[in-house]
């Protein structure tokens, strides 16, 4: 069996979610969230969700709202237009929580 590391981040959601419906009809969401970080620094960590999580993200959550989510952080890879190798971490949410204060 694998480990896999689960990561538990909150923080306001910079902006609405996006919503939309992959080639294979599979619902996704995505959400910018911004965390504060040492010395009221922000960092801004991507979130993915899908399938029936992704159309409740649709429903339910709203820019400014506080959020905790909790799922496995993925490296993903692309080549930029100057033909350079980018990086960057997405959270594939397990489950995404609403402050109640």
């Amino acid at each position: 069996m694998e480990n896999i590391k689960l990561e538990l981040v909150s923080g306001r959601l910079g902006q609405d979610p996006t919503f939309a419906v992959t080639k294979t009809g599979k619902p996704v969401c995505e959400l910018s969230i911004a965390i504060r970080g040492e010395q009221n620094s922000t960092i801004w960590r991507k979130v993915v969700a899908f399938g029936k999580l992704a159309e409740q993200c649709k429903i339910h959550l709203k820019k400014g709202q506080e959020v905790f989510v909790q799922g496995r952080m993925d490296l993903k890879k692309f080549i930029n237009k100057e033909g350079l190798e980018k990086e960057y971490l997405v959270l594939n949410a397990n489950s995404i929580g609403q402050s109640l204060l």
